[in-house]
């Protein structure tokens, strides 16, 4: 697909390219979608997490300047101690961890989707030659990739001078506060900022994403030519097309069998056609074709007919007539209204007949 010119490369791609594609690990791909994910998790974990972590950072500094740890100062308590403040430390950094790698998985389905190639993960030695290095290093997706950095960067040194700028008088302030207030103060400054920041690489990532999708589906498609020799491909033989219709043909003649016990009447033409008609006197309208065939077929139309002591009447121009005029589940023409209705009336007065 790449050795072909863009120019040639006129059509969109077919589901079956995108498939192949994709199980090659060909998807779109955008860092600054990671960047945004991992700006607003980190939000959201300071939001929740920063009372607790602020009160675990100060207790460990006041501990370690004040030597009030309640251990020897010897190999073995010395150990002991580095084990539990690294277990804590571990427990206090763990959701950003955990939140990190749910970013990294979700941002991959916002982009490409669920995707697990195999063939992604292998060597690929071309790639490995300078040649291609070089090729890569200017080619147009190298160019935007650095004009998005470059556009990145700008944007949030802007925000932040923009921010601070605001803040100078809070700044300015800082040295008069006690140290729990500067404290307090420095981590309302940051989270502010950092809530700035989020904004901006939210914005960046939705441009980012809606060109990395756009230029993945124009690098996907395909030439005229290609899309033929894909239909050739998965194209049916002319012998399995035969086979198909057949069954097609023996399903629905087998449907169509299965209601000639719930005809009113089966007009035939004794020896070529056979009708079966259903009219339903609740619903009214006109009276529709359950069932038609000719020759074996019409003769086994009459078999179950009989069988199933469905009144089976010669009326050989009404049942051509029904027979080219009308397919099978259709109400029959206008015009021949009349002549089966008569039909119908006889047969009523038949039944009545019988049951006296």
């Amino acid at each position: 697909m790449a050795d072909k010119p863009a120019s040639d490369r006129t059509e969109k791609a077919t589901p079956e390219r995108i498939r192949r594609a994709r199980e090659e690990g060909q998807i779109p791909q955008t860092q600054e979608l990671a960047s945004a994910f991992m700006f607003i998790m980190l939000l959201v974990l300071l939001a929740f997490t920063a009372p607790s972590l602020y009160a675990w950072m100060t207790s460990l500094a006041r501990d370690g300047l004040t030597l009030s740890y309640s251990v020897n100062m010897d190999l073995e308590g010395l150990t002991s101690l580095f084990r539990s403040v690294g277990i804590r430390a571990l427990g206090v950094i763990s959701p950003l961890l955990l939140g990190a790698i749910a970013v990294s998985v979700f941002s991959g389905l916002v982009t490409g989707g669920w995707v697990f190639s195999p063939k992604a993960i292998t060597i690929r030695w071309e790639n490995l030659s300078p040649v291609r290095g070089m090729q890569n290093l200017f080619s147009g997706r190298a160019v935007v990739q650095t004009l998005v950095g470059i556009a990145k960067t700008v944007l949030i040194l802007w925000i932040v001078w923009r921010y601070l700028g605001d803040k100078l008088g809070v700044c300015l302030q800082l040295e008069f506060l006690t140290p729990e207030a500067q404290v307090d103060a420095l981590a309302r400054l940051v989270f502010g900022l950092l809530v700035r920041v989020t904004v901006g690489m939210v914005v960046i990532a939705g441009v980012d994403l809606l060109y990395q999708k756009w230029h993945y589906y124009k690098q996907m498609r395909m030439t005229k030519q290609e899309i033929r020799e894909e239909q050739r491909q998965y194209e049916a033989s002319p012998e399995l097309k035969g086979r198909i219709r057949r069954v097609q043909y023996d399903i629905a003649h087998r449907r169509m069998l299965q209601d000639v016990p719930e005809a009113d009447v089966v007009l035939a033409n004794p020896t070529h056609v056979a009708v079966a008609l259903r009219y339903d006197r609740k619903a009214g309208g006109a009276p529709v074709v359950v069932a038609k065939g000719a020759d074996l077929m019409s003769e086994k139309i009459k078999e179950i007919a009989r069988a199933h002591n469905v009144p089976v009447m010669t009326r050989p121009s009404l049942a051509r007539a029904i027979y080219g005029s009308t397919d099978v589940g259709d109400p029959i023409a206008p015009d021949l209204f009349v002549a089966v209705a008569e039909v119908l009336a006889m047969i009523y007065r038949m039944r009545r007949g019988a049951l006296r």
